[in-house]
């Protein structure tokens, strides 16, 4: 039985139907998942991610690293997938009664929109350089990659969040009460003499903290497994000519706990730092990409060891990298996952580091609270009471 299309459902469907025709054309995003969102749409659905037409989707590239594909894909999809949250943003303005609509609009509210577009063009043009880098430097080709897995928002938000802890000067004062206590640690182990010590930085995210050790002189080799962080990376550290080349605006989809309405347009540049050209970034879980026994001097983990699967394994692992005499320095809040087996609290991780062969200086310890990822003037702020230590490896 045919269903007739209202007025009213016409109308909102047409302001779902322009802007994303408009980013089709700006992104060289393909017209069929354009028309398969707003077929969900005018059934009432409310679209949170892409996902391609069955006759269109393709076998993963096989050839590629496990998450790479996707990766590329949400980074490729980004305008698309922002839009669709400033869709339904719009969706619940224009349900507003005339009268609501006209105090809405003295309050200047619908500007908002338009902002939040240009925003999403401003981070797209960043999106789609790390998404064209990343084909040139794994070889993809121009074939569709991940057609079989759905678009990832959360995977791109989140590297905005981390790029601005990292590499711009928003981030500054978060990095400032969680690096130094990490690089005195190193230079006071190391009486200041770290040339040519041995460094790794486990998870080493966007890389600044790593490339900061670099600058003192040690040799640095970061490992990382997330494609977002490696692709971003990797952008900064062999595609950038120039500090504050890049613009971003991370935070136009970001409409909650607002003091001042132009936080959510604050534009950032980055890099604010040259990164350390000397790091080697070794791509690959941590647990599996280093064969060799006793080979570094020192282990760097920042908000790292409760990724783990199971704790002892990380732990064991470092112990295993680390010549004999050689210091572990941790900093992390032990936000442990549901995935975890075992959700430690500080004084056990410190008693299973003294039975699996460290020395935990406990002078060393102390409790450092730490924002993560911080909007500008925003009215809620997320505090880690992060927890600090060293410990040497016995000999």
């Amino acid at each position: 039985m045919m269903r007739t299309l209202t007025v009213s459902r016409f109308l909102t469907l047409l302001l779902y139907a322009v802007p994303s025709l408009y980013l089709a054309l700006r992104s060289n995003i393909l017209l069929s998942e354009i028309a398969l969102t707003l077929s969900s749409i005018s059934e009432g659905a409310e679209p949170s991610t892409v996902r391609v037409p069955n006759e269109s989707r393709r076998k993963r590239h096989a050839s590629l690293p496990n998450g790479l594909a996707h990766c590329i894909n949400s980074f490729e999809q980004y305008p698309f997938l922002a839009e669709q949250i400033i869709q339904r943003k719009y969706g619940r303005f224009a349900k507003q009664t005339p009268a609501q609509k006209a105090l809405s609009n003295k309050l200047g509210y619908a500007e908002h929109f338009t902002k939040a577009r240009e925003g999403i063009e401003t981070n797209a043009q960043f999106t789609n350089k790390v998404a064209r880098i990343a084909r040139e430097k794994y070889h993809t080709g121009p074939q569709a990659l991940g057609a079989t897995d759905d678009a990832d928002f959360g995977l791109v938000d989140m590297t905005f969040g981390h790029l601005s802890r990292d590499w711009t000067s928003q981030g500054t004062r978060e990095r400032q009460a969680v690096f130094p206590p990490i690089l005195d640690g190193l230079n006071r182990h190391f009486n200041v003499n770290g040339n040519s010590k041995k460094v790794l930085v486990p998870g080493s995210g966007m890389g600044r903290l790593a490339s900061d050790i670099a600058d003192l002189g040690y040799d640095v080799t970061a490992n990382e497994m997330d494609y977002s962080s490696i692709l971003t990376y990797h952008l900064l550290a062999n595609h950038t000519t120039s500090l504050h080349q890049h613009s971003l605006q991370p935070f136009v989809t970001k409409w909650t706990h607002q003091a001042n309405p132009s936080s959510r347009y604050s534009t950032l540049t980055l890099p604010d730092h040259w990164p350390n050209k000397a790091v080697q970034l070794v791509e690959g879980d941590f647990l599996d990409i280093f064969p060799q026994d006793s080979k570094f001097d020192a282990v760097v983990t920042l908000f790292f060891i409760d990724m783990a699967n199971n704790t002892i394994d990380f732990l064991s692992n470092i112990h295993r990298l680390l010549k004999p005499g050689g210091v572990w320095i941790n900093l992390g809040p032990l936000k442990w996952g549901t995935h975890s087996a075992l959700q430690l609290s500080t004084e056990e991780v410190l008693q299973l580091a003294d039975l699996l062969g460290f020395d935990v200086d406990h002078t060393s310890r102390k409790s450092i609270d730490s924002l993560y990822a911080e909007q500008p003037e925003t009215l809620l702020k997320f505090t880690y009471v992060t927890q600090f230590w060293q410990a040497t490896k016995r000999m």
